[in-house]
């Protein structure tokens, strides 16, 4: 059996990409880990074990790799700060094929795309959802079932909390909506809903960290993580719709224009530099 001259793995797994660079060592491949934004940044000081062990494994990755793509140029920095090699290739905007336009109830409607992550601040957007119009419906995707029921239950009754939905139906409420709202507290992190949004022609309510503001820099009202930003980038995201919409559209064919050069350097960088056999 011939033995392989490039391997690509994709990170997360952060387990399977030590074994690839465990492997490489005595194989003697080029190793290309797609590492995009998973990094756990704000877990380095943490005294968990868990983080501990993740950041050694991280930082041991970086180096061991012959190229990380990532999403930005913080962590392409970063990588390179590591010692690593790093190329910036953002996600490519998704083909949402299944939307379809649907009735939902507010006279107004906005998608708050949630996973119920830490870094999402629900409950901002729960008090911010008391500030508007109540006839401005905040529909919040995911699997609640994971909350304290209270928050659920107490919430206003212009909030619609969904559930999880096929990826018909979220693609559908997105692309019925008004605005996608996508919020983080992340600073490098350039969130799949936004993407999703642009794909759609939709109007962004993105967090104000710099690299959402570079990237998707047309198109969105930018927000910090509070009711009261919140509530105002709805109302914004509401009276400038139209403009919005014709943002957004010119930032798709721009998105999609860019990253066909981004990924054809990419496929010259691997031609020219990772096919050539190892020497560690």
């Amino acid at each position: 059996m011939s033995r392989p001259r490039t391997v690509i793995v994709q990170n997360p797994s952060i387990v399977l990409t030590t074994l690839a660079c465990l492997l490489k060592s005595l194989i003697g491949f080029n190793l290309m880990v797609d590492r995009h934004s998973n990094f756990k940044l704000e877990t380095m000081g943490s005294p968990l074990l868990k983080y501990k062990i993740f950041h050694v494994l991280s930082k041991y990755t970086v180096r061991k790799a012959n190229l990380t793509i990532v999403t930005n140029e913080f962590l392409k920095e970063l990588v390179e700060t590591w010692g690593g090699r790093a190329l910036v290739l953002p996600d490519k905007l998704p083909s949402l094929s299944l939307a379809e336009r649907v009735d939902l109830p507010g006279k107004s409607n906005i998608a708050f795309v949630c996973s119920y992550s830490d870094d999402e601040p629900l409950d901002a957007v729960i008090e911010s959802a008391r500030l508007i119009d109540p006839e401005v419906v905040i529909h919040v995707t995911g699997d609640h079932r994971k909350l304290n029921g209270t928050i659920v239950s107490e919430a206003p009754p212009n909030v619609v909390f969904t559930g999880f939905l096929n990826e018909g139906a979220y693609q559908s409420l997105l692309y019925s909506c008004d605005a996608v709202m996508v919020l983080t507290t992340e600073e490098n992190l350039l969130t799949c809903g936004a993407y999703e949004a642009v794909s759609l022609g939709k109007p962004m309510i993105l967090s104000n960290t710099k690299n959402l503001r570079e990237y998707f820099y047309r198109g969105a009202i930018f927000t910090e993580n509070n009711a009261a930003g919140i509530a105002q980038a709805v109302r914004a995201s509401i009276f400038h719709s139209n403009a919005l919409r014709s943002d957004v559209m010119a930032l798709a064919a721009e998105l999609r224009n860019s990253w066909q050069v981004d990924f054809d350097s990419l496929r010259a960088l691997i031609d020219r530099h990772l096919a050539e056999q190892v020497q560690d």
